[in-house]
């Protein structure tokens, strides 16, 4: 069988893509894993609205607590009681010197249960606390 018009290439002609295809489906994986990660230690929650929210800088190193409308405790998206709440904020402040919060609480949630997450805090030492909202666009 004749191959007429077929030309083997010579050294240097052509290029190989396969490499920068693994590299970007690499990249792409690692992109999603990221994504996904960032955004599963949260519940969803409907914040409420102010208009001089800003996006702190030291949000990283802060920890998640949050208040549904139903007055529902969480850590990070582990729902708890008051009982375990208070339990947990004292593991925390026992193992690390200077404790930074996150308070996330739903529109509706009742002041009554906001209020207790920041008595809980109080209770063990906590004291630096921002409180998660929209920015207004007005």
């Amino acid at each position: 069988m004749s191959l007429k018009g077929y030309k083997v290439p010579q050294e240097g002609e052509g290029f190989d893509l396969t490499p920068m295809i693994d590299v970007v489906f690499l990249l792409i994986v690692f992109f999603m894993t990221v994504a996904s990660a960032l955004t599963t230690n949260k519940i969803d929650l409907n914040l409420a609205v102010a208009e001089e929210a800003a996006i702190p800088k030291e949000i990283k190193d802060r920890f998640s607590f949050s208040v549904t409308d139903d007055g529902t405790f969480y850590y990070g998206v582990t729902p708890m009681t008051e009982q375990e709440l208070s339990e947990k904020l004292a593991q925390i402040t026992k193992n690390h010197s200077a404790v930074k919060i996150v308070l996330r609480a739903g529109r509706m949630a009742e002041h009554q249960h906001v209020n207790k997450l920041l008595t809980i805090c109080a209770e063990n030492g906590v004291n630096d606390i921002i409180f998660a909202t929209y920015q207004s666009d007005l």
